[in-house]
């Protein structure tokens, strides 16, 4: 766990204070050649997430990209991932401006807005902090669930920023429930389906590129639950600075009754689809294979992974940093 002090609480406090009163002054190109010289820079200092976003690169593409290749799409995950940071702060002005110039929605994203009750599926790809701003702004908000920065700060400027223009921002203690009662009452919940949900803690083993990793079956119990149809959803970059939203394809709810996790796998599967056409848009700095199930192979997973141990946890002072 993090040891939080006054001075590291006062600094925080300080520079989220300053970025959410500079960034959304900056012209939108600024913005753009802002997030590429900080992805550059974070690239070529941050060591530890560079070296864990290439061993995600060697596991998932192997010999089939040179290390040249692997290098640019690390670099490029780093600009995107900048980007989506800097873009929270730039679209809290002039939201209903902004959005509705920089964000356009393709036809495959229809469906989300003309199904209630419905489980959008987004992932770490491209700016999904844009996509829930720009579909809440078009009076269609979804429920969704925020984890901890880790800093008091940050948590309280995001959930603001995240609230600005209609989303409900649940915490992860009790938010199945909220999630439960949104869609029963009609709403739209979004669920990220790409972060680690360790078996103790609910999480269910489902194939990702080749490797078992835990993640939530949320989707699956609430489309069983509830009836209602999931739709993975993702917010690309476009070369002039705006962002396209779109969806994939509409999974309905009687898949789960194809078996134990199949909307989850289906879900993931989808997600593979994108990141293979785009593999820059991810966020490769990710833990993503950070549970290896008992009696997996070792060296099939990257340097970071842990097997899990036999209540279902991850190995002793592990942490997803």
């Amino acid at each position: 766990m993090r040891t939080y002090t006054l001075p590291r609480a006062v600094a925080e406090r300080f520079l989220v204070w300053g970025a959410a009163s500079i960034i959304p002054l900056l012209p939108r190109r600024a913005v753009l050649l802002a997030a590429r010289a900080s992805g550059w820079l974070a690239f070529h200092l941050l060591r530890r997430y560079r070296d864990r976003a290439l061993a995600n690169l060697d596991l998932v593409f192997g010999d089939a990209l040179r290390p040249e290749r692997k290098r640019e799409i690390a670099g490029d995950a780093f600009r995107s991932f900048s980007l989506v940071v800097l873009d929270l702060f730039w679209f809290s002005r002039r939201s209903a401006r902004r959005l509705a110039r920089w964000v356009a929605f393709d036809r495959s994203f229809l469906p989300y807005f003309e199904t209630s009750p419905l489980i959008a599926v987004p992932a770490h790809f491209g700016n999904w902090e844009v996509l829930g701003l720009a579909t809440a702004l078009r009076e269609h908000p979804s429920a969704v669930v925020a984890a901890s920065t880790g800093s008091p700060a940050v948590d309280v400027v995001l959930a603001r920023m995240r609230r600005a223009t209609g989303q409900t921002v649940l915490p992860k203690n009790g938010a199945v429930r909220h999630l439960l009662r949104t869609l029963l009452d009609g709403g739209r919940v979004g669920v990220l389906i790409d972060q680690n949900v360790e078996p103790a803690r609910g999480g269910v083993f489902v194939d990702f590129f080749g490797r078992p990793v835990p993640v939530s079956p949320i989707a699956d119990v609430l489309a069983r639950r509830v009836g209602a149809p999931v739709l993975p959803i993702f917010c690309r970059l476009r070369p002039d600075g705006s962002y396209l939203a779109y969806g994939g394809r509409v999974i309905e709810p009687d898949r789960a009754d194809e078996g134990p996790n199949a909307i989850t796998r289906e879900c993931l599967a989808v997600l593979e689809a994108e990141i293979a056409g785009s593999p820059g848009s991810w966020n490769w700095m990710y833990k993503r294979w950070k549970f290896i199930p008992p009696g997996d192979d070792r060296e099939r997973y990257p340097y970071y992974a842990r097997v899990v141990d036999s209540a279902g946890g991850g190995a002793e002072g592990d942490s997803e940093e």
